[in-house]
């Protein structure tokens, strides 16, 4: 029984297939977290720690804002809620 492909055309399957795998268990087991924290360190502490402070301050204002909204949101409904005191 003969192969339908060539040797030539069989090693660039196996090639691709051994390049595949490669890029497959390199992206399973590398974390980009990591590599995005050593570019932080490389870019220098302090600047790195300030843009992080700012980010944090950003994010406690939106929330702060979004808590206020939605109380304002509360006290502002008019919505009557009616509850049967007897089941008929």
């Amino acid at each position: 029984m003969e192969l339908p492909f060539t040797n030539l055309e069989v090693a660039f399957i196996l090639l691709a297939f051994l390049i595949f795998s490669l890029f497959t268990l390199a992206s399973i087991y590398t974390n980009p977290n990591e590599r995005n924290e050593e570019r932080e360190r490389e870019k220098g502490g302090k600047e790195g720690r300030e843009k992080k402070k700012k980010k944090e301050r950003k994010k406690e204002r939106e929330e702060r804002k979004e808590e206020r909204n939605f109380q304002n949101t509360l006290m502002n409904s008019r919505t009557w809620v009616v509850i049967p005191l007897e089941d008929y």
